[in-house]
């Protein structure tokens, strides 16, 4: 019994030793695959991220268009339906954080999504960078979208007299372009694209919380009747701009809408970076920041889409801003939420160009390791055990000649000046890339809508529902109700995912 005993607790060790040499391994490669990134890997930093500015920053991610497109929700799904929906939607995307914190520790720190998705599941990491960079981008053109819309509608306000003769010259007609304020809204954006951390953007994002409250009031103002919400607006045949509130509606519009709700809490992209800047990155610590975090988006959220379904029933729109009267209150309301969208929009280009930069340095090691010459290896070279160990001596050789990118003879001072520019240059070819890329598509596409569900039906299904239970499961020991609660996660996600996506392409055909 004790020779059993013995010998088990020599396979834990040995288990466990290679665990740790696992993540430890893994954890240095990602120093390597994934750039800027904060060097210190130890769990207390001198100069990092406090609570206070995780918070600030985490709620800016989950805080942002998503939140026009509520209300609209509501009145797809009714007010009791959607009340459940919002809350399950938040309790989710907290425990898909608290899975993804837990996982991260358990890894090491730099950490990614993609450094954890390899631990995980290394054949998947390239498609899960990808989910997470695409998931991103969707966000950053929705934000295009409405900030352009509504600069066309504040200067509609500010610039149209009512004159034919002034109302129709060639400078009107140009700033009451959406394509204008696109190009607009891409240059606002610009001053705040090349910061390297989020901590960077703290500052920012405690601004961009001014205009979530001010939204919050003016909601709250229409919807009480301090403001008259139909005020300039043409009657229907009830006399009202107002539709029906109803408590719930069918399985099928219900389900259509709740990608929404996904979208509207998808933050995770951004844990792993707020986890490499926290000072003190303790699972404790980090609960609190989650728990912050989603629960005032919660509590902003539920009034929100109350409020704003109370205010104009099954008749609001997709976004919200778009049922408000023109006056002087909503004109100020947009030009705030063209502002908060501006300082929103680098808190999703920071972990797409972090999941991008690992694409392109995969892509790039793999392009160096592909063999020049196919028949190098044929011959007599391996007839003799001689031969053999100079031809693993020379392989070895040819992969750390690829590995170090040609610069194998170089100092180690000079290699890492010369990886520091090349990171540099990728990072901002990937930032340009990005705001040209978003910039066109937000051109074209003008439904925001439709980009809220597409993207929630996908991308932020995805990263806030299938990677957390997936990843969890792998990489996490411990049997208990967390893990259990990731198999749901994971179950949910797969489910929700081809499902809502069919209820929204067929409801789409049916308009």
């Amino acid at each position: 019994m004790k020779r059993f005993s013995g010998k088990h607790t020599s396979s834990l060790s040995s288990s466990s030793s290679s665990a740790s040499a696992k993540y430890g391994s893994i954890s240095r490669r990602s120093e390597v695959e994934t750039t800027n990134i904060p060097s210190t890997t130890a769990s207390t930093t001198s100069k990092g991220a406090t609570i206070t500015s995780s918070v600030i920053n985490l709620t800016n991610t989950i805080i942002g268009a998503g939140m026009l497109g509520l209300p609209g929700a509501f009145g797809g799904t009714g007010y009791v339906s959607g009340i459940i929906l919002i809350v399950l939607s938040a309790a989710f995307a907290a425990h898909g954080l608290v899975l993804l914190t837990k996982v991260a520790n358990l890894t090491g720190r730099p950490c990614s999504f993609y450094s954890v998705a390899r631990a995980a599941v290394p054949k998947y990491t390239v498609l899960i960078d990808a989910a997470v960079a695409l998931n991103c981008f969707g966000t950053a053109v929705g934000y295009l979208v409405t900030i352009s819309f509504s600069m066309v509608k504040v200067l509609e306000q500010v610039l149209l007299t009512g004159d034919a003769a002034n109302d129709d010259g060639l400078l009107i007609s140009l700033l009451l372009t959406r394509h204008t304020w696109v190009v607009g809204a891409l240059i606002s954006v610009l001053p705040f694209s090349f910061y390297r951390t989020l901590d960077e953007l703290k500052k920012a994002s405690a601004l961009a919380l001014v205009f979530v409250f001010i939204l919050v009031c003016m909601i709250l103002v229409y919807a009480n009747g301090i403001a008259d919400p139909c005020m300039g607006e043409s009657e229907n045949g009830e006399g009202t701009c107002k539709g029906d509130v109803e408590p719930y509606t069918n399985f099928a519009l219900t389900v259509s809408r709740l990608p929404v709700f996904v979208f509207a809490f998808s933050c995770h992209q951004n844990i792993f970076p707020i986890v490499n800047e926290m000072e003190i990155a303790s699972q404790k610590r980090l609960d609190i920041v989650i728990s912050i975090s989603i629960g005032f988006a919660l509590v902003l959220y539920a009034t929100v889409a109350a409020e704003g379904y109370r205010t104009y029933g099954s008749l609001v729109r997709g976004d919200i801003l778009l049922n408000y009267p023109e006056n002087g209150p909503v004109t100020f309301l947009r030009l705030c939420i063209a502002f908060m969208l501006t300082l929103h929009y680098p808190l999703h280009l920071d972990p797409s160009r972090r999941c991008l930069t690992s694409l392109v340095k995969v892509i790039m090691k793999w392009w160096h390791q592909q063999p020049t010459d196919p028949n190098a290896n044929d011959g007599e070279s391996s007839d003799t055990p001689e031969m053999e160990r100079e031809d693993s001596v020379q392989t070895l050789e040819s992969e750390l000649f690829n590995d170090e990118t040609s610069h194998f003879e170089m100092s180690n001072e000079r290699r890492m000046q010369q990886q520091t520019h090349d990171d540099d240059r990728l990072f901002y070819i990937i930032t340009i890339t990005f705001l040209a890329s978003s910039f066109i598509l937000a051109s074209i596409v003008d439904d925001l809508g439709v980009i809220l569900a597409l993207v929630g039906a996908t991308g932020s299904t995805l990263v806030s529902f299938v990677l957390p239970g997936l990843i969890y499961i792998k990489l996490y020991p411990n049997k208990d109700l967390s893990l259990v609660m990731a198999y749901v996660q994971l179950l949910l996600g797969i489910v929700i995912t081809p499902l809502a996506l069919y209820l929204i392409i067929i409801e789409h055909l049916n308009k």
